[in-house]
């Protein structure tokens, strides 16, 4: 149990909620407090022996008297008391010098420094406490009356300082009994009906004591209160105490009789109270720490779905590229092509044809020239040109598309985080013409040294796929040497010379090598290889997206609970409710 309860200190400290979220300060103030009762109460009672004295703390509100009791049940004049508001400022541990070996220190209050009580003034002065941020005053005694309890004076329980409800708060969660002070003024205020509800969420012991008399009317209405609270089981005690101007420490009277009997009768039952309060603390942090795992679910699941929403927005805008490169020419196939048919050169003969076109093309170049005045654009260029716009214009429109669409995101998939979501659209503006005409014309470079990879590559399988088939190879330099002699030569006789149309015949032998290597590499062959290129181009510009768009978003996405942290703050819900042995 100790090792667990350590993993789940360390789980709780660690655990934070998503900033500017809905009630992000009211979940992270309950896992603090709920770390501070598995350190106050649970981890010091793991270390407790069955027989060690129960804690009782006297608590109430503003000027109730609880110093002052404090003073009748140890019979001496140990607290100061004061009608200023605020007056106990740190609380005074009252233990038997016997037992104080079992207050451990360190353990017991953890956070706080123990420091002897030299006055009985010292819990009232700022400078007492010395330089840690709470403290509380060690009082020992060697009254065998009183031996068997450890007594514990708290501060307001409705301080205007935040830090001295926490620690009156702190001593609930310590407690095994609670000697809760009221007057007539303050039985019924919210907050000391709120504190005693607590009270009995947590299972203490209950002894109520009505200080500064009170007519018969108000005590009955008292009764009833607690009655109904203690929701049919035997209702706590009700000790009515009188008022006094000056009340004598060491009085005898019947009611101090009595109040010292309240306190000390826990003593006897010790071992059940503990257990009880033990219990209590265990079904209290149990439902603590599922309502701090079901907010970190909650916040989980909605942080991952906008994450998943924005691969799948990637995704889309890979595919919608995808398509885009199926619609528009695929020149790095005719490449390819080109490579394949240099690599089973006709010796001379190629040669020859290669010269007769240079000479040709160089020929209709200047007569193009002289003709318009204007210098020939390369067809092929030009085509690779238009190309390359087609793509720039694409690019920039899946770029708007994306970064519109994840900008959606936050607001069409978060309920609990929904307004924490516009702080996550900071990192998202869009950028500057140039910005992503920069960003376009990296990406186009980058596409085309990957294709002339591909292209290489491509080349190299088809070379050796042909290799593989001596038909299929002989067919390609039979249908080359048909196409430039035959064509050639039947151009030269007709036109008694070169003529235009031998420019056509690299495209002729180009489709008729189309078709011997898809006899040689399958019916679907270049339908796969126009995909395969498509599939891996959009994966590059899926690349680009994602610089580009996702993670200025993710950066300013909070990443949420670590899934082994909150499995393992769910799984302890259910090793504390189970029953102590």
């Amino acid at each position: 149990m100790a090792e667990q309860l350590e993993q789940l200190s360390l789980d709780l400290a660690a655990v934070s909620f998503v900033p500017e979220a809905d009630s992000d300060q009211r979940f992270g103030q309950l896992a603090a407090r709920a770390r501070r009762l598995l350190e106050v109460k649970l981890a010091f009672e793991a270390l407790r022996g069955p027989d060690d004295p129960p804690l009782v703390v006297i608590a109430g509100g503003t000027n109730v008297g609880k110093s002052t009791i404090f003073n009748w049940v140890v019979g001496s004049d140990v607290a100061s008391s004061s009608p200023l508001a605020r007056h106990t400022k740190a609380p005074t541990v009252y233990v038997h010098g016997a037992e104080l070996g079992l207050l451990r220190e360190g353990s017991f209050l953890p956070s706080y420094e123990r420091l002897k009580l030299e006055s009985r003034d010292d819990p009232a002065r700022e400078e007492s406490l010395g330089e840690g941020a709470s403290a509380y005053f060690l009082l020992t005694h060697e009254r065998d009356e009183v031996k068997g309890v450890v007594l514990v004076d708290s501060p307001d329980i409705d301080s205007t300082h935040a830090r001295n409800r926490e620690v009156a708060e702190d001593l609930l969660f310590l407690a095994d009994v609670v000697l809760f002070v009221a007057t007539p003024e303050k039985y019924n205020d919210a907050l000391c009906v709120d504190y005693m509800e607590q009270a009995t969420r947590l299972r203490k012991g209950v002894v109520w004591a009505l200080n500064k008399g009170a007519d018969e009317a108000v005590a009955d209405d008292l009764r009833g209160a607690i009655r109904t609270q203690a929701r049919g089981k035997e209702p706590p005690k009700l000790l009515e105490l009188p008022y006094l101007p000056k009340p004598d420490p060491k009085s005898d009277a019947a009611f101090c009789r009595e109040l010292r009997q309240a306190v000390v009768t826990p003593g006897r039952e010790g071992a059940a109270l503990r257990r009880t309060a033990r219990r209590g603390a265990r079904l209290a942090l149990a439902g603590d720490v599922e309502s701090v795992a079901g907010r970190l679910r909650e916040e989980l699941a909605e942080l991952d779905r906008i994450r998943s929403e924005a691969e799948l927005i990637l995704d889309a805008g890979r595919d919608e590229y995808a398509r885009f490169l199926g619609q528009v020419e695929f020149y790095e196939l005719d490449q390819v092509f080109e490579k394949v048919l240099e690599h089973f050169r006709i010796p001379i003969l190629d040669d020859v044809y290669a010269g007769f076109r240079s000479v040709i093309g160089f020929v209709s170049k200047n007569v193009v020239k002289l003709v318009s005045g204007k210098e020939p654009q390369d067809g092929r260029e030009k085509k690779l040109a238009e190309r390359r716009e087609q793509d720039r214009q694409k690019l920039k429109e899946l770029l708007d598309t994306t970064r519109s669409a994840i900008n959606d995101l936050p607001h069409a998939h978060t309920q609990v985080l929904s307004e924490a979501a516009a702080t996550w659209l900071e990192g998202l503006v869009s950028k500057s013409p140039d910005e992503q005409n920069l960003a376009v014309e990296t990406f186009l470079d980058e596409a085309q040294v990957e294709a002339e990879r591909w292209i290489e590559a491509q080349t190299a399988a088809h070379v050796e796929m042909l290799e593989k088939h001596p038909y299929a190879k002989a067919a390609l330099r039979t249908v080359k040497g048909v196409f430039q002699v035959g064509f050639g030569v039947l151009s030269a006789y007709l036109t008694h010379g070169f003529g235009p149309w031998d420019v056509l015949i690299g495209t002729a032998t180009e489709r008729a090598v189309k078709k011997i290597l898809e006899s040689a590499g399958g019916y679907m062959h270049y339908q796969t290889l126009r995909q395969q290129f498509s599939r891996e181009r959009a994966g590059l510009l899926r690349g680009l997206l994602a610089t580009e768009v996702q993670a200025p978003f993710s950066a300013h996405l909070p990443s949420g609970v670590e899934p082994a942290r909150l499995e393992r703050l769910s799984t302890s819900v259910g090793w504390l409710r189970e029953e102590e042995l």
